[in-house]
C-alpha cells in the first residue's frame, strides 16, 4: 500500500508552493528591506547625535568637575600661605614651589612657535596688616617694594578692587574670592593686522588674575590678610586647548570653525575665550567695560570694545541667555547656537560648583560651555546613515542572486528538507548542554516557524533572560566592590585624621576598657598601642595621678551623668613639672555606648605664660631696686665720710679705731651691693657685632685654668673648631662664661671635672657646662634665676638673673638641670641668626 510519509508530504508541498511564493516574498522583503532602511537611517541618525551630544556634555561637566577642583587646591594654599611668617623670604619660596605648565604660541604670526612652560601658578602674593598697609609683596616670583594701602581701591591694580575690605569682615578660616580683574583687549589689541584670532601670534595677551583672600586673626583681633592672585592664565589652561572634533590637544582652538570652548562666571561675563576682546576687562580708569549687547554703539563695534555677557546676548542667539540661567541653576546640557563669528554650532554646557568670596549667591563659579559646528557634529551619523544604505543594497543584490539559485536548487533542497526539521532539534540539544557547561553567550539559530520554531524562540528567550540576570548580577557586585572601597576610603580618612591629630585621643567602651589610642597620645603618656580587652588602670599604670581623675569621672557617669568632664591635671615626671589637659565625652556609635577621652600637654604653654609673669616680676624688681639703691647710695656715702672723720680723731685709741675700720667695711660691702642692685636695675642693651664665639671661649678658659689647677679641678674642653661667626657681644658672653665656670668651682670645692662644650647643633650654637659638684635641690631648682636668690650662703644672688637677661638679649635660651650630689649642667643655645 503507498504510503506518504512526512518527507513526502513535504517534498510536495514544498515542489508545488515554493516558486510563487518566492516571487512575493522576495518583492515583498525588497520592499520592507527599503522601510526597515529607512527607519534605521532616521534612528541611527539620532542615537549617533544623541550620544554624541552626550558625549559633549559629559566632557563639559568633567573640565567644570577640574576647575572646581583647582579652585579648592587654591583655597588649600591661600589656608597654607596664612600659616606661614610674612616675609619676603617665606613667601618667595612658596611661589617658587607652586607652578604649572601653559601651553601658549610665540614667535611670528608667519612662523609661530609653540612653547610648554612651567609659570607660577599666583602672579602676585601678598600680606598686609589690619589697617591694609602691605608688609609683604611677591610680584612675578619677585619681592617687591611697592607697597600699597589695600584699604583704598584706587590703590588697587585695578584702581576699583575692595577685596581687602571684604577679606577685613571675615572669620578665621573663611575665604574672599573676587571675580576676574585685568585691563581690557580690545579686538585691534589682540589681531594687530592678522585676519583670524588663530593667526595673531604677535597680539597683546590677555593677562588677568582673581584674587583669594583670607583674614589672620590672633586673640579675637585682625592681624592682617594674606593675598592669593591666581594667575588667569592657568584658567586658559582648562579651556584653550579643547577641540572637540579632534582626537588630541590643540595649543589654540580655530574660533571660525566654531569648534572651542569658553567659561564664563555667575554673572554671565566671559573670563576664558580664544577671543579676548570677549572677556571681561577694565579700562585705564578701572571700570569695567560695558557687555555687548544691541544697544551698542557702532564705533564700540567697530573699534572691538565688545566684551561678551551671556545674560545680554540674546540678540546673537536666544540660548545664550537660557544657558547662562540654567547653569545658575546647577543644571547641565545641549543647545543650538549661532556664535558671533556667524558659526552654527551644537553647545554643550555645565555648571563649576563653587561657594566661596563673590559666589555664594548661587554657589556656582560660572559655567564651561563646549561647542562643535554642527556639519561636523553630525558628520558620524550622515557616514553611518551612507553606510547602512549601502549596506543593504548590497544585501539586496545578494538577495536576488541567493533566490535565482533557490529557483535551481529547490528540488534538492526538498531532498534534504526532513534534515532541516531533525537540525533544529540537535540545534537545541547542543545548546542545552552549553548551558550545562556554564556558556550563555549563544543562541540557537532557528528560523522555522512550527512547534520546533517556537520551541526554538522559547530556548533563545531563556538564554536571553540568564544572561540579563547574570549581567545584572555582576553590576551588582561591581557596585559592592566600589561600595567596598568607598568604605575602605572613608575608613583610611577617619584613621588618618584619628593618628595625625596633635590632641591625643583614647576611646573606651562602656565597661571602661581600651578600645583604640591615637599616635599622639602613646606619645604623650608613652604608652604602647593597647590591646584586645585592654584596662586603662594597666595600660596607664605609670600614671597614677590619672587614676584618680578617671575613676571619679567613670564613677560620675556610672550614676548616671551622662555629660562631658574637664579637668587640668599637673604631674612631676623627670624633674619636670607638666600640666595636662584632659577631656571626657560621651560617645555612641552604632547603638553601643563608650567615651573619648582627649588629652593635651599644655607644659608649653604654661612654662610660658610662667616666664611672662617671671619678666614682668623681673622688671617690676628692677625699677624697685634702682629705686631703693639711689635712696640708700647717697646715705651710705655720707655715714662713710662721717666715720672716716671719726676714726682720724680717735688716735691713739687702738679698739675704737678697730670698731670704726669693721664698720667702714661692711657700709663698703653694702655699697657693692648697691652696685649690683643698679648694674641689674639698669643692665645696658648688648653691643652685637659679627664675632666667633670660640674666641669668647677660649678667653674665658684661659682665664679659669689657673684656678682649676689650685682646685684640683679637671677640665674637659670640647670645642668644635668649624662654628661660624655670630652676632655677640664678646664682653657680656665672657661676664656670662666667667659666672658660670666660678659656680662651677664654687660646687666643687674637693675638686672634680668640669667640662665645657661647644659645638653646632640644629643651627644653633650649643654651649654646655658640666660639673661633678654637689648639685641644686630640687626645690631650689625653679628659682635660681630669681634675683638675690643663692644657695651659697654668700654672695648677693644677682649672677643667674644676670646671665639670663644676657643670654636673652642675643635671642638665646639658657637652661639648668641638676640633682643633688650629682652635679649640674647649665646648656645655653644662641642662634646663629639675630631674631627680630
Amino acid at each position: 500500500m503507498f504510503r506518504l510519509n512526512l518527507h513526502k508530504k513535504v517534498l510536495g508541498a514544498f515542489l508545488l508552493l515554493s516558486l510563487i511564493p518566492l516571487g512575493i516574498l522576495l518583492f515583498s522583503s525588497q520592499h520592507s528591506l527599503r522601510l526597515v532602511e529607512d527607519l534605521l537611517r532616521q534612528r541611527t541618525t539620532e542615537a549617533l547625535d544623541t550620544q554624541a551630544a552626550k558625549a559633549l556634555e559629559n566632557q563639559a561637566k568633567l573640565v567644570a568637575t577640574q576647575i572646581a577642583a583647582f579652585l579648592h587646591e587654591v583655597e588649600g594654599d591661600l589656608l597654607d600661605l596664612s600659616l606661614l611668617s610674612p616675609t619676603d623670604d617665606a613667601y618667595l619660596k612658596f611661589s617658587n614651589n607652586h607652578q604649572r605648565q601653559i601651553w601658549y604660541r610665540r614667535g611670528t604670526n608667519d612662523n609661530p612657535v609653540e612653547i610648554r612652560e612651567d609659570v607660577p601658578l599666583y602672579s602676585e602674593l601678598a600680606y598686609a596688616d589690619a589697617s591694609g598697609r602691605e608688609l609683604v609683596r611677591i610680584v612675578a616670583s619677585s619681592p617687591s617694594a611697592d607697597y600699597r594701602d589695600l584699604s583704598d581701591p584706587s590703590q588697587t591694580t585695578y584702581k576699583t578692587e575692595s577685596y581687602f575690605n571684604q577679606a577685613a569682615q571675615l572669620q578665621t578660616g573663611q575665604l574672599e574670592v573676587s571675580r576676574l580683574h585685568g585691563w581690557y583687549i580690545s579686538r585691534h589689541d589682540q589681531l594687530q593686522g592678522a585676519e583670524t584670532p588663530l593667526e595673531a601670534v604677535q597680539g597683546t595677551q590677555y593677562r588677568g588674575v582673581i584674587r583669594f583672600a583670607t583674614p589672620v586673626i590672633k586673640n579675637g583681633e585682625l592681624q592682617g590678610v594674606v593675598v592669593l592672585s591666581l594667575d588667569h592664565r592657568h584658567m586658559m589652561e582648562y579651556t584653550q586647548h579643547i577641540s572637540p572634533m579632534a582626537n588630541q590637544d590643540v595649543v589654540f582652538p580655530s574660533y571660525g570653525s566654531g569648534n572651542y570652548a569658553f567659561m564664563f562666571d555667575d554673572q554671565g561675563w566671559m573670563i576664558a575665550h580664544p577671543k579676548y576682546w570677549d572677556i571681561r576687562g577694565y579700562d585705564s580708569h578701572g571700570q569695567l567695560v560695558p557687555a555687548y549687547n544691541a544697544d551698542t554703539p557702532e564705533v564700540d563695534i567697530q573699534s572691538g570694545r565688545i566684551p561678551f555677557n551671556l545674560f545680554a546676548a540674546s540678540f546673537i542667539h536666544p540660548n545664550y541667555p537660557r544657558v547662562a540661567e540654567a547653569v545658575l541653576q546647577g543644571k547641565s546640557g545641549v543647545v543650538e547656537t549661532i556664535n558671533v563669528g556667524g558659526a552654527n554650532k551644537i553647545m554643550a554646557y555645565a555648571p563649576i560648583h563653587y561657594a566661596e568670596g563673590k559666589y555664594r549667591a548661587h554657589n556656582i563659579f560660572g559655567g564651561i560651555t563646549i561647542g562643535a559646528e554642527i556639519d561636523q557634529f553630525h558628520q558620524p551619523a550622515v557616514a553611518t546613515s551612507q553606510l547602512i544604505r549601502q549596506l543593504i543594497t548590497d544585501y539586496l543584490k545578494q538577495s536576488w542572486l541567493v533566490v535565482s539559485l533557490t529557483v535551481m536548487f529547490v528540488i534538492a533542497a526538498a531532498y534534504i528538507l526532513s534534515d532541516s526539521i531533525v537540525r533544529p532539534i540537535l540545534l537545541l540539544t547542543e545548546g542545552t548542554r552549553r548551558m550545562i557547561r556554564g556558556n550563555l553567550s549563544p543562541k540557537v539559530d532557528i528560523t522555522s516557524n512550527d512547534e520546533v520554531g517556537i520551541l526554538a524562540d522559547s530556548f533563545n528567550t531563556m538564554v536571553e533572560e540568564l544572561n540579563s540576570r547574570r549581567q545584572r548580577l555582576l553590576q551588582t557586585l561591581q557596585a559592592l566592590r566600589h561600595s567596598r572601597k568607598e568604605i575602605i576610603r572613608e575608613r583610611n580618612f577617619k584613621n588618618a585624621v584619628f593618628e595625625n591629630i596633635e590632641t591625643g585621643l583614647l576611646t573606651f567602651d562602656a565597661e571602661s576598657k581600651v578600645t583604640s589610642a591615637n599616635g599622639p597620645a602613646c606619645q604623650i603618656l608613652d604608652i604602647d598601642y593597647p590591646g584586645k580587652d585592654c584596662s586603662w588602670k594597666k595600660l596607664l599604670i605609670a600614671w597614677p595621678e590619672l587614676h584618680e581623675v578617671l575613676e571619679r569621672w567613670f564613677f560620675a557617669s556610672q550614676r548616671g551623668e551622662n555629660k562631658s568632664f574637664r579637668e587640668y591635671v599637673a604631674l612631676e615626671r623627670k624633674g619636670r613639672t607638666l600640666t595636662y589637659l584632659m577631656a571626657m565625652y560621651p560617645l555612641s556609635f552604632r547603638q553601643q555606648e563608650g567615651w573619648l577621652l582627649t588629652i593635651e600637654d599644655l607644659t608649653e604653654r604654661v612654662n610660658l605664660r610662667q616666664q611672662m609673669a617671671r619678666m614682668d616680676r623681673l622688671a617690676s624688681l628692677g625699677r624697685m631696686s634702682a629705686g631703693i639703691a639711689h635712696e640708700v647710695r647717697n646715705p651710705l656715702t655720707g655715714v662713710s665720710l662721717l666715720l672716716d672723720e671719726l676714726h682720724d680723731r680717735l688716735l691713739g685709741k687702738e679698739q675704737d679705731q678697730q670698731l670704726i675700720r669693721q664698720a667702714l667695711g661692711e657700709i663698703e660691702r653694702l655699697e657693692s651691693l648697691v652696685n649690683e642692685m643698679l648694674h641689674f636695675a639698669a643692665l645696658p642693651t648688648p653691643k652685637l657685632t659679627n664675632g666667633l664665639i670660640k674666641s669668647v671661649v677660649e678667653d674665658v678658659l684661659h682665664l679659669t685654668r689657673k684656678q682649676c689647677q689650685r682646685q684640683n679641678v679637671e677640665l674637659v674642653e670640647k670645642v668644635a673648631g668649624n662654628l661660624p661667626e655670630i652676632m655677640l657681644d664678646g664682653d657680656r658672653l665672657k661676664q656670662v662664661l666667667l659666672n658660670l665656670l666660678n659656680n662651677a668651682l664654687d660646687a666643687m670645692p674637693d675638686g672634680g671635672i668640669l667640662t665645657v662644650e661647644v659645638k653646632l647643633n640644629n643651627n644653633k650654637i650649643l654651649i654646655r657646662i658640666s660639673d661633678t659638684g654637689v648639685g641644686i635641690s630640687a626645690e631650689h631648682l625653679p628659682l635660681i634665676f630669681e634675683p638675690f636668690f643663692t644657695s651659697k650662703g654668700h654672695g648677693t644672688g644677682l649672677g643667674l638673673a644676670i646671665s639670663y637677661n644676657i643670654i636673652s638679649d642675643h635671642g638665646g635660651e639658657i637652661e639648668i638641670e641638676s640633682k643633688l650630689g650629682e652635679g649640674t649642667t647649665v646648656v645655653i643655645l644662641l642662634p646663629l641668626t639675630q631674631r627680630k
